[in-house]
């Protein structure tokens, strides 16, 4: 029998949580901020809280959905972040290793340099900041000290009121008439937030290992993201503005295409992936 944990509250973790019990599956999700009823309590700094929590969960997966991604902030203080991104996953690692435990790290496609695009696994990362930094040595260490691992690579959208993300901001932004530059040298292929869910699920109750990379069949730029909302809000397309992200001074540099091959995961995975303007038809009839 199963039994998932899900370390993380947050924007991801809580949404894999839900897919996971609606789905049947014995599951728990830890939560840092406070002690309560919904989410059992885990600081993945304390190697004691992390064994506790093992021994009284029993967990036969380990989905690890915490990390700090405020990537301007951890460029000028990088120290948390690697404490978070990387020594944390260092100790679920080895203690999910010890009970014989599968181990799940979610990264993050900013491991590449943003070059070339259409990334596969087998292809050189070069991380060109300091969160990517931080996200590539998790990676590093679940695969060297958790024998069961499957580190996802992946970049997902999804409208959530309380994170800072980039559809709930567009969002927010047209329907207010507020006019937005959209980048259109800034390329990705991200995945709806519930459809990534269901495919982390998935793979969780199989016995494959390993690296993959999950992401959308769709590849768009950002200011081609921005236009398709606007459309679906039947906002005037004079609101999005193009837009290039070097005209921006950002703390830390971004990388410019970070598309992911997804050839290797649609090979294991039978989860259909959602397209992107099939989620805005049923995202924007919901809300009217």
């Amino acid at each position: 029998m199963h039994r998932i944990l899900v370390i993380g509250n947050g924007f991801l973790g809580s949404q894999v949580y839900q897919v996971l019990k609606l789905n049947g599956i014995k599951s728990f999700v830890t939560h840092f901020q406070s002690k309560s009823n919904k989410s059992i309590f885990l600081n993945i700094l304390d190697k004691k809280s992390i064994i506790d929590c093992f021994e009284d969960i029993k967990p036969t997966v380990v989905i690890n959905c915490a990390a700090i991604t405020d990537i301007d902030n951890i460029e000028k203080n990088s120290h948390e972040a690697f404490l978070v991104n990387a020594e944390a996953v260092k100790n679920i690692a080895k203690i999910t290793n010890k009970i014989n435990a599968k181990f799940i790290q979610i990264s993050t496609d900013s491991v590449f340099d943003g070059i070339s695009g259409m990334y596969t696994e087998t292809d050189s990362t070069n991380p060109i900041n300091e969160y990517a930094k931080s996200k590539l040595l998790g990676e590093q260490y679940a695969q060297k000290y958790c024998e069961n691992h499957i580190v996802i690579r992946t970049n997902f959208y999804g409208d959530n009121k309380d994170t800072k993300n980039i559809l709930s901001w567009i969002l927010s932004s047209l329907k207010n008439n507020k006019t937005i530059i959209g980048f259109d040298d800034v390329v990705f292929n991200p995945l709806q937030i519930l459809n990534l869910s269901k495919m982390i699920m998935e793979i969780s109750l199989t016995n494959h290992t390993g690296l993959f990379h999950f992401s959308s069949d769709e590849s768009f730029s950002k200011y081609e993201f921005a236009l398709r909302i606007c459309k679906y809000l039947g906002k005037n397309n004079d609101l999005i503005k193009k837009g290039s992200i070097k005209d921006i001074n950002f703390v830390a540099k971004r990388p410019l295409n970070t598309t992911l091959n997804n050839k290797k995961a649609k090979k294991i995975l039978k989860t259909p992936t959602t397209t992107f303007d099939g989620w805005l038809k049923t995202c924007i009839k919901n809300e009217d």
